[in-house]
This record gives structure tokens, sequence and C-alpha cells, in this order.
């Protein structure tokens, strides 16, 4: 997945007082698109050494990157869904993570129990309302994505009904107030495809900073009635796949893809048995 970065380990911890050096990345993005320099590659620092506001975001190995206006540079750009086959892969990882900074602080600008200017918090990563003394952390949404089976084997698949992604995908969802992930699973299952599911498997995490998500990945078995039910207003497919299918899921970057592609070549077996 596209976290995977071996032997880079991304260090998040907030260093607000830390500056950029020569070599370290510059990120921007406009429109889902991600800022680049003429030739592709990303800035640094050495490029727009000018510019005079730049936030520290987090760093890889001796690698850091910083957040800054470089659109008045002369820059060319690429979308930003580009970046789940971006090589090499730990910076296509901190580019996306990056975006999921980006949109919190852009769309966070003033508070809002006062509508004061939010300030950058000298302590911790958080925006900081110096009247009201409000603070807000980064979005971080949780959201379960399942591999759901029947007793054939089989494996549902669906394609949403809204949305720019129109490729293979598992039921997924976020989780409302009140509910466990695990209960976020048995609802959304319900809600989009009308099953009732049991055997609940935990299998991975993943960030996932398109959406501002923490996926949270399950397989789980048809408890009784297989007959699909779909909702139309989410999905405009569900169906039961066999393994010698061959299902287009955009490659193993997302959790999604990497557990159909472990249902494909039967891996999942290695750590999840059906009930009888």
């Amino acid at each position: 997945m596209i976290q995977d970065i071996y032997p880079y380990i991304m260090m998040n911890h907030y260093h607000p007082h830390q500056k950029p050096k020569k070599g370290d990345k510059i990120f921007y993005f406009e429109d889902n698109q991600v800022i680049t320099k003429p030739d592709g590659r990303f800035f640094q620092y050495e490029d727009c050494i000018e510019n005079e506001s730049y936030i520290y975001l987090f760093s890889m190995g001796t690698h850091h990157f910083f957040l800054s206006d470089i659109r008045s540079l002369q820059h060319s750009s690429f979308s930003a869904r580009q970046l789940r086959y971006y090589e090499p892969q730990f910076l296509g990882f901190a580019a996306l993570t990056a975006l999921h900074l980006f949109h919190w602080y852009t769309e966070n600008k003033y508070c809002g129990k006062c509508g004061h200017l939010f300030e950058l918090d000298q302590k911790e990563r958080a925006l900081h309302c110096p009247y009201c003394q409000n603070i807000v952390y980064p979005k971080i949404s949780p959201a379960m994505i399942v591999a759901i089976l029947n007793q054939k084997g089989q494996l549902l698949v669906t394609k949403y009904a809204q949305g720019d992604y129109q490729k293979y995908a598992l039921i997924a969802g976020y989780a409302e107030i009140g509910e466990t992930i695990e209960q976020t699973v048995l609802r959304e299952v319900q809600e989009e495809t009308g099953l009732k599911v049991k055997n609940l498997h935990y299998y991975k995490s993943q960030p996932w900073g398109f959406s501002s998500s923490l996926l949270f990945g399950f397989f789980a078995q048809v408890d009784g009635d297989e007959t699909i039910h779909m909702d139309q207003q989410e999905l405009r497919l569900a169906r039961w796949a066999n393994p010698y299918e061959d299902l287009d899921t955009n490659g193993v970057a997302s959790l999604t893809g990497e557990m159909i592609e472990l249902f494909l070549t039967g891996r999942y077996k290695d750590f999840y048995t059906l009930e009888k």
C-alpha cells in the first residue's frame, strides 16, 4: 500500500520553529492538483528561497517537508490522484499526507466559535484562536472497508454511483457518532446491500489523505440470505465475483486494492476461515 515506505519512516512530530534548508521538499496544491516544477519534480527550498512563509509538515529520514504557496513561481501540475502511482513511493506518500494537511489548513482559516483568524499553535499540530482559546486539530475521519465472502467463496464487489472512481471497490463507509468501527461495518453493509454479516476479522488500517480518513479493513462472511438489495443512491453495481475474474482495482496502493488482490490470489485463506 502507498504508506509502505520501508526503509523510510514517517516522523510526524510537530516542530513549529524548524526552518527549511537546501534540499528540503516544498509542497503546495490547487484544485486537487499537485504543484511541481516545470520538469515535474517537486520544488525544493533552493527553488523558492524568497518565500517568507513555510509550515513544517514532517520528515522521513533526512528528508524534511514543508508547505508554502509557490504558485507565483513558474510551475506545472498533475492530478493528486496520480500520487498513488508516484515513484519513488515514499515521496508519493509524503505528498499525499501533505495534501491531507493542506486541506485542513486551508479549510480552517477562521475560528468556528468566534470568527477570528486562527494562529498556528506553538506546542502541537493544532490551530489556536488567540481570542476565545478554541483549538482545532487535524481532521481524521474514521472509516471502514469490508471484504464480504459467501459460502461459495465469492467476493461482494461494488462500483460507486457517484464520484470519479469507477473501478471495482468494496463496501465502505464512515463511522457515525456513538458507534464502534465494527458496528459501522454491520450498519453500512445492511444499508448499502441489505445483507447481514458475521465472522468479522480485522485486517489492516491505512491513512488515506485523499479523503482525510483513517481506513480500517475487515473480512466478513454473509450471515443468512445472500440476495443483494442494492442502495442505488450509493452504488451503481453490487455483485458476487469469482476468484478467477479480472477485477480492475487501480492497483494495490489502496487498502481496497490490496484486499481484492488477496481474494483473487487466495492468500486471504492464510488468516481467514469461512464458518460452516
